[in-house]
């Protein structure tokens, strides 16, 4: 392979850490505005003299088992599990940024032997 195509290949690794680098900031901050709002979810709490009776506890149940527990594992549970993949794929990439440069160091010896 040609030296062109290691360095083509490396700018595309290169291209592809920042982008995902970038994404993971967006996330970053995607995820603290959704903590934020984390008690909008159960707000207003609901009293005697907001609203009673069993349908008031039948929302209350649907609002807390159902809104509030998906939205909590959504935060805990699935984001988390992005973040993670993303780091697993940034450090893959960085090990095979680190071998394409060693080859390309490699071949640039070469060609300066030949």
């Amino acid at each position: 392979m040609s030296l062109f195509y290691y360095y083509g290949l490396l700018r595309r690794k290169q291209e592809q850490l920042h982008r995902l680098q970038d994404c993971q900031s967006q996330l970053q901050g995607i995820k603290q505005e959704y903590l934020n709002f984390n008690n909008s979810v159960v707000t207003p709490e609901l009293t005697s003299t907001t609203w009673q009776g069993s349908l008031a506890e039948k929302f209350e149940d649907i609002r807390i088992e159902g809104i509030f527990r998906s939205y909590q594992d959504l935060e805990a549970t699935q984001l988390s599990n992005v973040f993670s993949t993303i780091n697993s794929k940034m450090s893959s990439l960085k090990s095979e940024i680190v071998s394409l440069q060693k080859t390309i160091h490699s071949l640039e010896l070469q060609m300066l032997e030949d």
